[in-house]
């Protein structure tokens, strides 16, 4: 595709709905996948601390 041509928007959301519908913003997306992930790792412990818990009793 050259630089002259282009990009017909509404043709591609009407193909791909979804289009438009999320941020893609790099800095945003890389935050929340960190937050995600913290989020996974303190679940992990608090499963992790019960079932200790529950091998001691």
């Amino acid at each position: 595709m050259s630089d002259e041509e282009q990009i017909d928007y509404e043709v591609v959301r009407r193909r791909f709905p979804w289009v438009g519908l999320a941020s893609i913003d790099e800095p945003d997306l890389a935050a929340r996948y960190r937050e995600i992930m913290a989020e996974a790792r303190r679940d992990r412990e608090i499963v992790e601390a019960i079932d200790a818990v529950r091998r001691s009793a």
